[in-house]
């Protein structure tokens, strides 16, 4: 313990400090806004989405998506008829299956159990992105990234129950070990990552990638044991759709009921159906996003490596083909190239800008978040 305080002080310090503040300001948000339910999409029903105040430190961290890996945890997956069609089976099973798995620690609480994990999970995927910076990136001052990762507009998803601090962990340590020729541990932690989200099994691609890198364009250089490793990635996805074939009879099935979700391979004209000011405001927003991730991509290509800006390219196409843009903020969050591109950057006055502009857009969307209102 002593050991890990020694080496990583500061990452544990600006950790400490952030989730303290991001917290306190939730708490605050909650309670001091007498607000209305959401009304932005004709999909939210205010009745069921009403947001009541209340000092509890605890369950406002549980909205939205959150419910859905609760209820995983609770009760497993099933295809019991809803009115909306909509079914938990979407959802990857690592992180639920981690939440009932500590929920004897925390009296059953599964929120508390969600929040801890998240939380844990968020300190070990700053202690990856630190190393990773110090041992590649080693012009860098490695705590940057971190910060401009913490204040990424979306950045509270790290803190609530929701997988982005699992996916974000997994997939630097991939990186990590991938960067470091240790395909063993690099394709283990890729298998995790592709039973935490469907994006997971893009690993695969950077890390073949850094693999061919050490090798000759001879095929018998290439194709060797040291390989194998690698394709334990695509083998999480696998099983869980091999799982949905067993319990449910298909293979596919998970697409189809992504449909029902409002994601599938064409255009959702419902989701640009823009009626009211805040589905206009949300719209653009989404916008600016998708805007800011392809101009990193460009530079991310240009100034870093390429495994890098072959991961954020699947992984922004495979978020831009669900015919939606919603929840885009939450895609680009784990992209954690972006954030060594931002600390790259000389002009201070540029940094400076893009750091206000992230803090308030943070504030915001912890506001609305907290709310019970939509932000990703």
């Amino acid at each position: 313990m002593k050991k890990l305080w020694q080496k990583y002080k500061g990452v544990i310090i600006i950790f400490l400090i952030w989730i303290v503040i991001i917290n306190f300001f939730a708490l605050l948000s909650l309670n001091r806004f007498n607000l209305e339910a959401d009304t932005a999409y004709n999909w939210i029903d205010p009745n069921q989405f009403y947001q009541e105040q209340k000092w509890d430190l605890v369950s406002l961290h549980a909205r939205w998506d959150s419910f859905w890996y609760l209820d995983i945890a609770q009760n497993g997956y099933s295809l019991e008829y809803n009115p909306w069609g909509l079914y938990n089976i979407v959802f990857f099973p690592l992180y639920p299956f981690l939440i009932k798995a500590i929920s004897f620690l925390t009296a059953g609480s599964f929120v508390l159990s969600g929040w801890i994990l998240s939380s844990i999970f968020l300190l070990l995927a700053l202690f990856y992105f630190f190393k990773l910076v110090r041992e590649f990136h080693s012009e860098i001052n490695p705590y940057l990234p971190i910060i401009f990762l913490l204040i990424f507009p979306t950045a509270f998803f790290l803190n609530v129950v929701y997988t982005e601090s699992l996916f974000l962990f997994l997939s630097l340590a991939t990186f990590y070990y991938g960067l470091k020729k240790k395909f063993i541990h690099a394709g283990i932690f890729g298998l995790f990552a592709s039973l935490t989200r469907v994006t997971g099994i893009l690993l695969f691609i950077p890390l073949i990638w850094e693999y061919l890198k050490n090798y000759t364009c001879k095929l018998k250089s290439v194709f060797n044991l040291k390989i194998l490793p690698v394709f334990l990635i695509p083998l999480g996805t696998f099983s869980f759709f091999l799982y949905h074939y067993f319990k449910f009879g298909n293979f596919f099935l998970f697409f189809e009921i992504q449909k029902n979700w409002g994601r599938a391979f064409t255009l959702q004209k419902g989701h640009f159906d823009l009626f009211s000011n805040p589905a206009i405001v949300n719209f653009c927003l989404d916008i600016l996003f998708v805007i800011f991730a392809l101009i990193v991509l460009y530079f991310v290509f240009k100034k870093l490596r390429t495994s890098y800006g072959l991961y954020m390219l699947a992984t922004l196409a495979v978020a831009l083909s669900t015919g939606t843009l919603m929840s885009i903020g939450r895609y680009i969050l784990v992209l954690f190239p972006i954030y060594i591109l931002l600390a790259s950057i000389k002009n201070q006055y540029l940094q400076q800008t893009l750091t206000f502009i992230s803090i308030l857009l943070l504030a915001l969307y912890t506001v609305l978040f907290i709310n019970n209102y939509w932000a990703g």
